[in-house]
């Protein structure tokens, strides 16, 4: 179970079932077909634009074309940015081990050295997980190993180019030294980016066969899509009563679309059928701003928003968060305000209803998957964030409309109020069970605190964060022991040089009697944390 870092079979179902008729491009392509086939450990790069169902295809692969059988044991991991869990190469290649040796139990035996070696730290060891993956593939019980990973493009950057430098390494090198019986392959999808391009030219200028390019397959694309769209056009047809010609006019114009993708399919003929209760007549007018883009799309989704202010809000909350929210947990997040003193005079709404609240606040630019909150896809967090702060300046209704530093801003304020919730005053009680936001308020404000890049000493928020870490109030005891599983704290200034808190840094600095030199409990002075988490800026200070 040490092994059993994500839950790898929830990433994978967050994603929709394919549409029989679809895929044909990549499933009966000679590429796909000579990996699927060959007995030879062999590695298949698949790229595609946004949108083109990736996803969708890798989900299909593992849980029809691939799957495990006596002779195959069917491996898989969805990278995903929305989520610090799915963007880790340790949590996919843990993922990886645990599904082979669940399937293929005596194998289990090729991590018995490194887990007495290195116990919990395991999962976070990218170099022992990878030896033992190759070593477990050798045994003759192994048979076929397929590992699936899924929008490569998502995963976090060093991690990336580490897992493509050795995957690089694999294929080239020591493939040549495995034995006859043992077949170790990977598919690997992603966007056709420069960087993951640039990492497996290598492999692809000796091997062309190792790359199938989704992007050179547009035609074939795009004809499946038109089997969906003439799909979906019938549903609607049958269930309006249109007659021939009208279901032809309106193919017509859905074909007429330069820029088609699944995603803009799925979300074209939602936005129509959320409006049924809908004529003949009123079908035409709607068939006749149908957004030609995916950009226009997600912009007509929000314009319909019913309270705009309280969108963006629930959005800022959606792109910055560490992990997704649960349906509770963002009742929780939106309900707090300046004036909120205690999670009992919140003006929460019913979970159900509160559903509907998310619904008619985003409509489909959110869904809802066993219960936490995420965007439709991840072409949603591009359409709204962007790096560039003075792109928000300009007047604009929702694309480009939010900066990452505002975003954590904004969840950073929640949770820090949260934290100064009346009833943690005194630290951990029985009561603090019923407090659905207490364990991501405890694990996550720091870092978004961090990520907000504060500046101004008198600011409210600047204030909580020195009162949050303050080391001798029961409260911060409360939070730093759900944030770290640690107990016992040394000083505010050891605190806040480990957590990278540059403004607390600086405001405790100006306080008397500190100090600068204390040790923390395992030894550490408040410089020697901050130069170890690299935090440049507080090692300047405290130099």
């Amino acid at each position: 179970q040490t092994l059993r870092t994500s839950e790898y079979e929830k990433h994978k179902d967050r994603n929709p079932d394919r549409v029989d008729g679809t895929c044909q491009w990549f499933l009966q392509h000679p590429k796909f077909r000579h990996w699927q086939e060959s007995k030879a450990s062999s590695l298949l790069w698949v790229s595609a634009d946004p949108g083109c169902g990736k996803s969708v295809l890798s989900k299909s692969l593992v849980d029809k074309e691939l799957r495990s059988i006596k002779s195959r044991t069917t491996c898989y991991f969805f990278f995903k940015d929305d989520n610090e869990e799915q963007k880790s190469t340790t949590k996919a290649l843990s993922a990886l081990l645990h599904q082979l040796f669940s399937q293929k139990n005596a194998l289990v035996k090729y991590a018995i050295t490194d887990f007495r070696c290195d116990g919990r730290k395991l999962p976070k060891l990218f170099d022992k997980l990878w030896s033992i993956l190759t070593k477990a593939t050798v045994d003759p019980e192994a048979g076929e190993v397929i590992c699936v990973l899924d929008a490569l493009d998502e995963c976090e950057e060093l991690g990336r180019f580490k897992l493509i430098d050795t995957l690089n390494h694999f294929y080239r090198n020591d493939t040549s030294n495995r034995v006859d019986n043992a077949t170790l392959k990977f598919l690997v999808t992603s966007r056709p980016y420069f960087d993951i391009e640039r990492g497996f030219r290598e492999l692809t200028s000796n091997f062309p066969t190792i790359r199938l390019a989704g992007e050179e397959e547009s035609e074939s694309i795009k004809r499946e899509i038109n089997v969906v769209i003439r799909a979906k056009i019938q549903k609607i047809g049958t269930k309006l009563m249109l007659d021939d010609s009208e279901r032809s006019s309106l193919e017509r114009d859905f074909l007429n679309i330069t820029h088609r993708t699944y995603l803009w399919v799925k979300l074209t003929f939602e936005v129509i059928e959320q409006r049924l209760a809908i004529t003949k007549k009123k079908l035409q007018g709607i068939v006749g701003t149908i957004p030609d883009t995916l950009d226009k799309a997600y912009e007509a989704i929000l314009e319909r928003s019913t309270d705009r202010e309280l969108a963006r809000k629930l959005l800022h909350i959606i792109v910055s968060a560490t992990r997704p929210l649960s349906v509770r947990e963002m009742n929780v997040a939106l309900a707090i305000d300046e004036s909120s003193k205690s999670q009992e005079n919140l003006d929460l709404e019913p979970e159900d209803r509160f559903r509907i609240t998310v619904r008619n606040l985003c409509g489909l630019f959110v869904s809802v998957i066993d219960s936490r909150i995420y965007l439709i896809h991840q072409t949603a967090k591009e359409f709204l964030v962007t790096n560039n702060a003075a792109t928000c300046a300009i007047p604009r209704i929702w694309k480009n409309s939010l900066e990452p530093r505002e975003s954590n801003l904004v969840l950073a304020e929640i949770c820090v109020l949260y934290l100064l919730f009346s009833e943690f005053e005194h630290g951990f009680q029985s009561t603090n069970s019923g407090h659905i936001f207490l364990d991501y308020s405890a694990q996550f404000w720091t870092s978004h605190f961090q990520k907000a890049k504060i500046k101004d000493h008198k600011s409210r928020i600047a204030k909580s964060a020195l009162a949050l870490c303050d080391v001798s109030s029961k409260r911060c005891q409360l939070w730093y022991n759900i944030h770290c599983g640690l107990p016992g704290l040394c000083s505010s200034l050891n605190l806040a040089a480990y957590l990278g808190h540059t403004l607390t840094v600086e405001q405790l600095l100006l306080g008397k009697g500190i100090d600068v030199d204390a040790k923390d409990n395992n030894g550490w002075t408040p410089l020697s944390s901050a130069a170890n988490n690299g935090h440049k800026e507080i090692v300047e200070l405290l130099l």
